[in-house]
């Protein structure tokens, strides 16, 4: 829940066969959250990147990347990933019915991003010491023709180098901090408090015993093996009393009065 630590995926593994982060093309306008977007609608998201700021970044990254292999006389292509596809907001549990019906609490599944196809000597200097292709012997200089290859690779010093400059680890930490403490104080707020009952007995009439979502999301047998039927019917209901109770928005009201 830690709004600053949002980065949606980590950098691909050099192992692949190549990354798969945007190319150096204009990443779409970040539109504006939608109603079940709670995460990105509290006060603490306005210091927070979205998933198309995010794109913008990597695409900005990926055109460094590339003039820096440019340097040592090899082409880089990045791919050119599609518009990312909106996870859900999971920050008060599941808000989607459809997605209750088909997946139970488990989170879609999202496509896989394509990946470029790279030479050897692509990926030595793209990764530099991540690379399977680097000099194995740790002191000893990686080159590539002659010419140093940075040890975070081409890639890897342009990310370095681009978010340097703008990083904040104190306000990091403490907007991380204040997204925390809000969700689990927001919990003890009476407001929230009796919606939670007046989900729960909304749940009991539908013949599921739980006391609050957050005891429905981490029900053990609804986080491993496949999706049952039981689950499916429990998260359908859970959705179903979310929206007869009004428990959305009564939550996200007094986390947002919390945040402020």
């Amino acid at each position: 829940v830690g709004c600053t630590s949002h980065e949606p995926s980590a950098q691909s593994s050099p192992a692949a066969s190549g990354p798969s982060s945007a190319a150096p093309e204009a990443s779409p306008s970040p539109s504006p959250p939608g109603q079940d977007s709670y995460t990105f609608r509290l006060p603490i998201a306005v210091y927070s990147y979205s998933d198309a700021d995010y794109e913008l970044i990597r695409s900005a990254e990926q055109i460094l990347a590339r003039d820096c292999m440019k340097d040592f006389g090899l082409t880089y292509r990045p791919t050119k990933n599609a518009a990312p596809a909106i996870a859900p907001d999971r920050r008060y549990g599941i808000t989607d019915t459809d997605s209750a019906a088909r997946y139970g609490y488990r989170m879609p599944p999202q496509p896989a991003a394509p990946e470029a196809k790279l030479t050897k000597d692509q990926i030595k200097v793209l990764y530099g010491r991540t690379s399977p292709a680097a000099d194995s012997t740790k002191n000893a200089e990686l080159q590539y023709r002659g010419k140093k290859i940075p040890d975070q690779g081409c890639l890897g010093s342009a990310i370095l180098g681009f978010r340097k400059p703008y990083e904040d680890n104190a306000g990091a930490e403490a907007a991380s901090r204040i997204s925390t403490d809000s969700f689990a104080n927001s919990q003890k707020v009476p407001e929230v408090r009796a919606v939670f009952e007046k989900w729960s007995s909304c749940m009991q009439q539908k013949g599921y015993d739980y006391s609050s979502p957050m005891q429905a999301l981490e029900t053990p047998s609804f986080l491993r093996g496949k999706v049952s039927a039981l689950e499916k019917k429990t998260a359908v209901a859970d959705v179903s009393c979310k929206k007869a109770t009004g428990l959305l928005k009564i939550w996200f009201d007094a986390e947002s009065s919390i945040q402020k």
